[in-house]
């Protein structure tokens, strides 16, 4: 992980520029941190998948489905 960034030569709106995306990165990696982590397993456990016949079930049918 890079910790100092080199601005040498560029112009004050590049630095910004940087500047403001670091921000945007930081306020990102903090979100991330709060948001609660789904355990699938746990969560299908609780509401398990009804299926009336013996055919697999892609991803997208798996998370698009309604509990």
């Amino acid at each position: 992980m890079i910790k100092n960034i080199n601005v040498e030569g560029l112009k004050p709106e590049q630095i910004k520029e940087i500047q403001a995306m670091v921000e945007a990165l930081k306020v990102k990696n903090q979100t991330k941190k709060n948001d609660p982590e789904i355990d699938m397993i746990e969560y299908l456990l609780e509401n398990p998948i009804h299926v009336d016949n013996l055919e697999f079930m892609k991803r997208e049918d798996i998370y698009e489905r309604n509990p």
